[in-house]
């Protein structure tokens, strides 16, 4: 949320000073219940005025019943790839909350940048863009950055699954990260059961042997069922 700059509307204390310049002097005795005045009208004046800079001319981008409010803005991210942010305008944070962490258009956070971003973005090819990582949710953008320095999750092999990610065409993160493809297993298509438990058996022989591994996706059916995946190695430092 954005804050309101507080040197465009006065303070409740300047307020207060500006009331009490412009009122008649009080009447002996009565002085105490005139500052008692004086302040709680400086405090409604200063709330009235905070209230209507809050308000902006454009709708909630949700309701569309009720003006958005600056205090209300969140920023959130379309891709994890992006660096700036697009701002979101709401009445409320009931409608900032189902908009950004309800169907269709989902947001979430990631546990490691701390950035709100799109589940799923057209401009991203629909892919989902978040990933688990040691039980923690991470956006592709830090799940690249951890798996290219620790390696992919053991425990997720284990378990018969192949975690990795798409990288760019011919893989140059991972192999500038110093990884490199093992040709047997370069483009290697998994269609069945055995195709799966011997690369994931070679990805736990190279883990014993203290090497880092990367999967990479390269081409896979629609839901995950089969498709083609490089396995790539370096050493542990």
């Amino acid at each position: 949320m954005i804050e309101i700059p507080a040197k465009k509307i006065p303070s409740v204390e300047e307020l207060y000073e500006t009331i009490l310049d412009r009122s008649p002097p009080p009447l002996p005795g009565f002085e105490e219940i005139v500052l008692e005045k004086a302040l709680a009208r400086a405090g409604k004046i200063h709330g009235y005025l905070m209230d209507r800079a809050d308000r902006m001319e454009e709708d909630c981008i949700l309701c569309a019943e009720k003006k958005a409010r600056r205090s209300m803005t969140r920023h959130a991210f379309e891709t994890p790839w992006e660096d700036e942010p697009v701002a979101k305008l709401f009445c409320s944070d009931e409608c900032g909350n189902i908009y950004l962490y309800e169907e269709p258009w989902a947001y979430f956070l990631c546990n490691k940048c701390e950035r709100e971003i799109c589940e799923q973005n057209p401009r991203n090819g629909w892919h989902i863009q978040y990933r688990s990582y040691e039980g923690e949710t991470v956006c592709l953008r830090c799940y690249e950055e951890l798996i290219l320095e620790n390696g992919v999750e053991r425990e997720k092999l284990e378990q018969g699954l192949i975690p990795g990610m798409f990288f760019s065409f011919g893989n140059g993160e991972p192999l500038e990260a110093g990884y490199k493809e093992l040709p047997e297993f370069s483009n290697f298509f998994v269609r069945t059961g055995y195709d799966a438990k011997r690369f994931i058996k070679r990805a736990l022989s190279l883990m014993d042997d203290g090497k880092k591994v990367v999967i990479c996706y390269e081409n896979l059916a629609k839901g995950g069922g089969e498709g083609y995946v490089t396995l790539m190695a370096k050493e542990s430092r």
